[in-house]
């Protein structure tokens, strides 16, 4: 025999599916429904990335919603929030540095829930999974070693997920029935003739042959496990690519390297006259194999898995190589066991990650070595050190989500900033908006405390205590507004409705009356207030500001310091802190703290959380965290933000 190895792992089979016969489905099945409509994301490598594209065939065949594919290191890189997203794990013993990289990962993009598919619940990645308060699911192996291609990993994981989604169609076959055919279909594959006429089968194969996999695109866990399998036993060159793809240029491969080419044809239903079109005008010298798997659904596909396995059989007969044994080169093992990728994953915990995301949106990534996890720390360690005697709020966005902004500020937040200004906190509010934000903070606070908050109405244009009604205060116009609302009304083509709110020191307008809203900013560049630097232009999360080039939320920073201690630093709150953003220069410095967007500087803007949480309920989460010290002072207890915590 000259694949013992693999050999006896296949002969094996069976008693890893027979443990399924004490299998209790019902959690993989009720987490499968749980994420229902909601994205996920599958990741895996080697062997289990093959388990992530079964678990894609489930969810769609289930018809749970869309789900994406990746690897462990493309999970790690990509720097969008998974706040929407499931995030799938698949991993046989769960402690390789990857998969433990990746699962950082995803609770560090913040995903919706993080799973784990492993048959090792004492796993590295288990342990991350479980303080996550995320699931854990075990599937039972027979041989729990493995060895190389994780056969009966493999097979248990695609099993569980078998019955699993038997139980959550809600018209089950029953586990017994599919356990059954599962195990006909190993007898079969093991049957002496079987396996002979497999080799017969592939006999035309050469081992210097490139092997084009085109496969019917529902099967794709079968054409992974041949293109991994091929690759990781080292049998032959491989390519894996549906039957329209090889048809958009590939087949230029076939014209030049027909006599080093064999082609495996993977079909179904589906896909069955699309390979009888391109396998007629095919050259007869091109050798093939074509296999059909019928419908290509949940079980079919389980079985092409099967089938595949013995595929993989046959080819190191054939080669005279043995897939559960190839050899490997010492610096195979110094390359498996590489902690780069789990050492990247801790150099990005969330508000780095939301940084990295800020700077890759203006394609502002530094070429050179990152030092943005130093900086994040850098700032942690001084706001944790400073003695801190006020803090300025943005309004919209910040004290009030923006949707709701026209509502009243959650009454913690004002129980907070009560808290705070009786412990000697100077408070000052800095805002787009005009007198309504001193109406809505007369009404909440307490008569004593508006008297001494210091409002920045319309962008830091006019500076007046809270308990002071600037809507009965004369107006008084400022000459470059009045040039840029004389351009503005020439400029009707930039409007959808030409309407915007005009005030002594500030143009709104609201973007939905906007054209082209995201281009508004180039397009108000022609305007000659703007461009002679009398006015400033400014976005928020709803509208954009035009204000005399002096005003400043930071005006609002300046005339509290006067009255707070000497050797005491004032904290900045916004959340529009991207480069053409209203809290930009308000924010972009080491006391500024955004709950919401951040610039490409990397000493620029930042926050604390990350992508979420954001708004109200991470300015709440700091409010908590501010602290009166032993001595009298405040202190913000960033120890308590757990920030770093899973």
């Amino acid at each position: 025999m000259t694949t013992p190895n693999f050999s006896a792992k296949l002969d094996a089979l069976p008693a890893t599916i027979d443990l399924f016969g004490g299998y209790d489905p019902s959690p993989l099945a009720a987490a499968l429904v749980q994420g229902a409509q909601r994205h996920a994301l599958a990741v895996g490598s080697g062997g289990s990335a093959i388990a992530a594209e079964y678990f894609s065939r489930c969810r769609d065949s289930l018809g749970l919603g869309p789900t994406s594919v990746q690897t462990p290191m493309q999970a790690v890189l990509e720097m969008h929030g998974l706040m929407g997203s499931d995030v799938w794990l698949f991993s046989a013993g769960g402690d390789n540095p990857d998969v433990t990289a990746a699962a950082q990962a995803a609770l560090d993009r913040r995903c919706a829930r993080l799973h784990l598919v492993t048959r090792n619940p004492g796993s590295a990645a288990a342990e991350i999974v479980k303080r996550s308060r995320g699931a854990v699911h075990v599937v039972p192996v027979a041989d729990p070693k493995d060895g190389y291609l994780a056969t009966h990993s493999l097979v248990a994981s695609t099993t569980a997920l078998l019955v699993a989604s038997d139980l959550a169609s809600r018209d089950p076959r029953g586990a017994e029935v599919l356990l059954r055919m599962l195990s006909a279909r190993i007898a079969s594959g093991r049957d002496t003739v079987a396996r002979s006429e497999a080799v017969e089968l592939l006999a035309g194969v050469r081992r210097s042959d490139t092997m084009i996999v085109a496969a019917d695109p529902l099967l794709r866990p079968l054409s992974v496990l041949l293109d991994t399998s091929i690759w990781e036993a080292s049998l032959s060159p491989v390519q894996t690519t549906d039957f329209r793809n090889l048809a958009h240029g590939r087949h230029a491969w076939l014209h030049h390297r027909a006599d080093e080419t064999f082609i495996l044809a993977l079909t179904g239903t589906d896909s069955r006259a699309t390979w009888s079109v391109i396998d007629a005008v095919l050259p007869p010298s091109i050798r093939r194999l074509a296999i059909d798997h019928g419908s290509c659904g949940r079980l079919e596909s389980a079985l092409s898995l099967l089938d595949g396995l013995n595929v993989i059989e046959a080819l190191g007969t054939i080669f005279g190589i043995d897939p559960g044994k190839p050899g490997i080169g010492e610096f195979g093992r110094s390359i498996y066991e590489d902690r780069s990728l789990a050492d990247m994953a801790a150099r990005m915990p969330s508000n780095v990650r939301h940084k990295r995301a800020a700077m890759a949106r203006s394609d502002m990534m530094d070429t050179e070595s990152d030092p943005l996890v130093s900086i994040g720390l850098s700032r942690l360690k001084m706001l944790s050190d400073t003695d801190i005697g006020g803090a300025v709020f943005d309004y919209d966005g910040t004290i009030v989500s923006t949707i709701g902004r026209y509502g009243p500020p959650n009454a913690t937040i004002v129980d907070e900033l009560v808290r705070l200004h009786r412990a000697g906190l100077a408070i000052g509010v800095a805002t787009g908006r005009g007198g309504s934000v001193g109406e809505e903070l007369r009404r909440l606070l307490p008569p004593d405390i508006t008297k001494s908050i210091l409002v920045g109405y319309y962008n830091g244009g006019r500076l007046r205590t809270a308990d002071v009604n600037i809507k009965e205060e004369p107006a008084q116009p400022n000459p470059a507004i009045q040039e840029a609302v004389a351009w503005l009304r020439g400029r009707g083509d930039l409007f959808l409705h030409p309407e915007f709110e005009v005030r002594d020191v500030q143009i709104t307008i609201n973007m939905d009356a906007l054209r082209h809203p995201y281009r508004f900013a180039l397009d108000l560049a022609a305007c000659p207030a703007l461009a002679a630097g009398r006015v400033r232009v400014m976005g928020s999360g709803h509208s954009y500001d035009i204000v005399p080039a002096a005003s400043s939320k930071l005006m609002v920073v300046e005339a509290m310091k006067a009255t707070i201690k000497p050797g005491s630093e004032i904290l900045c709150f916004g959340d529009s802190g991207s480069r053409t953003g209203n809290d930009h220069a308000f924010l972009a410095h080491p006391f500024g703290i955004s709950v919401g967007d951040v610039c490409a500087a990397p000493d620029g803007c930042w926050s604390l959380f990350g992508a979420n949480p954001t708004g109200p309920e991470a300015l709440l989460k700091v409010l908590r965290a501010l602290v009166p010290s032993t001595d009298g002072r405040i202190r913000l207890d960033v120890a308590s933000l757990a920030i770093d915590s899973l």
